[in-house]
């Protein structure tokens, strides 16, 4: 008798009470901001629904620092529980937990709780676009989005794609702005490339971080946009139509160029990119030494680095930077050059797209570029300046010195806004002019390079006659 007591004893001892389960599941996992999801699932002990039990919903919301109870209830008879009406506006994650007299607030571990639910919460995006004329379409978007992060002015990059192609490329740069709390809005005019064409929108939010799947958050890129690349911070795709414009200047005007410019003695080559960004010109990748053509590039590094540092002009940088542009100091160049680096101007220059560029040989005026470098060069100058210093800029390379201002200006003005810089190293017949020409509607860039030209006059004559040839038949 006392063995069979002291089996069965030992027997109760061994039974250990099973752990009750929660199971659970959310409807949609994936939403857009301001939708509504639903959590649901059962409580079960040993393979028995619990019903009346107290059980609570937990979130923890981006930046994931701990749950927080959003909601209670108790279990149906069958052990079921719903939790409805859940507007997260966010990424977030959620369980469900077995409450009891030490799980209340921020529980960090409770006994009983559902496996981890991940949610993803999508910016409510509304975009638009509409035809205003003849090369022009009016481009816009509204995002609704999460407050976390704010909604500060980001830069707005739009791309467009002529029908039936996936050749994305920059129409232009603008801004956001907030409109009411968590409502972003940004809109952009642009040629349309074709009749019907497809659009991109890419801005990187600090909001953004918070919302959609991870991304790498890298910037968005500065000239060509494709399929297949990485995810940036955040990229929207409309459709739209228009009333697309020639391109300017025109296919026979750029080969009347190349005719004019072949009859010329030396050395040469030149490079347009037209109003609707196409490169096209003679001997386009022909390296040349830049002369001081080199320093609008150590300009853009200058006002990249101020805008890196977070820090405007002061007189100490006008000093440098106005004498530099403006009557082409080679001394306020060299000064410039040792405070950027060599390095940040070989930025600048893969920024732009150059494949020809060659930092100089004990000189910075022996630098190596091309025609096709300083056309996309000009053509990219918004996008390369910091916007707080893209006025300056333009004020700079619009009014250099008269006796500097030789080949596209006195073409060019007064039916077009000329920002441009010349250089010369007559000892060596070598004579360069890139230059950017704006008016309403219309933009484009030219680079002409020559050398072993027989004098400084032939080699000015040789630009302004190229530029005169390309504008002949102008709009």
């Amino acid at each position: 008798m006392i063995g069979a007591l002291a089996l069965t004893l030992l027997g109760a001892a061994s039974v250990v009470p099973s752990a009750p389960v929660l199971s659970a599941t959310v409807t949609p996992a994936d939403l857009t901001y301001g939708a509504a999801l639903t959590v649901t699932g059962t409580l079960d002990e040993a393979g028995n629904a619990v019903p009346a039990a107290p059980v609570a919903l937990q979130a923890d919301p981006y930046p994931f620092h701990g749950y927080v109870t959003i909601a209670r209830q108790l279990t149906a008879p069958g052990g079921s529980f719903s939790f409805t009406g859940v507007r997260p506006d966010r990424n977030l994650r959620l369980r469900v937990i077995l409450e009891s007299s030490s799980t209340t607030g921020r529980a960090q571990a409770p006994a009983t709780a559902s496996e981890q639910l991940s949610v993803t919460v999508d910016p409510s995006v509304a975009i638009n676009a509409r035809p205003l004329g003849a090369g022009q379409t009016r481009l816009s978007v509204r995002i609704r989005h999460t407050s976390l992060g704010g909604s500060a002015p980001v830069s707005v990059s739009w791309f467009v794609a002529a029908g039936g192609t996936h050749d994305f490329r920059l129409a232009t740069a603008t801004w956001s702005h907030e409109l009411t709390h968590g409502l972003t809005y940004a809109s952009a005019t642009v040629d349309p490339p074709s009749r019907h064409f497809l659009y991109r929108v890419c801005l990187s939010p600090a909001w953004e971080r918070a919302m959609g799947p991870p991304a790498s958050h890298r910037p968005c890129p500065e000239r060509d946009l494709t399929e297949q690349r990485d995810a940036s911070a955040l990229e929207l795709q409309g459709e739209a139509s228009g009333t697309p414009v020639a391109a300017y200047p025109s296919p026979g005007a750029v080969a009347a160029a190349t005719r004019y410019l072949d009859s010329r003695a030396g050395r040469t080559s030149f490079a347009v990119v037209n109003s609707v960004g196409q490169l096209s010109g003679v001997r386009l990748h022909e390296h040349f030494e830049t002369a001081s053509v080199v320093k609008v590039m150590m300009l853009v590094a200058y006002l990249q680095m101020l805008g890196a540092h977070h820090r405007g002009l002061d007189a100490n940088d006008s000093a440098l930077l106005y004498p530099m542009i403006h009557i082409s100091d080679n001394e306020a160049a060299s000064a410039v050059l040792e405070i950027v680096g060599g390095a940040a101007v070989a930025r600048v220059a893969r920024e732009a797209g150059m494949a020809d560029y060659a930092p100089g040989l004990g000189w910075w005026a022996y630098t190596q570029t091309s025609a096709a470098d300083q056309a996309r060069f000009f053509f990219a100058l918004q996008q390369l300046i910091p916007p707080q210093f893209y006025g300056y800029a333009r004020g700079l390379l619009s009014g250099i010195e008269p006796s500097q201002s030789w080949g596209v200006p006195p073409v060019a003005r007064p039916q077009w806004q000329v920002f441009f810089k010349t250089g010369a190293l007559p000892e060596e017949g070598l004579f360069n002019e890139a230059a950017r020409l704006e008016r309403p509607g219309l933009t484009f860039t030219v680079a002409v390079f020559t050398d072993d030209d027989p004098s400084m006059s032939y080699g000015e004559q040789t630009i302004e006659g190229l530029a005169a040839t390309l504008l002949e038949r102008a709009p």
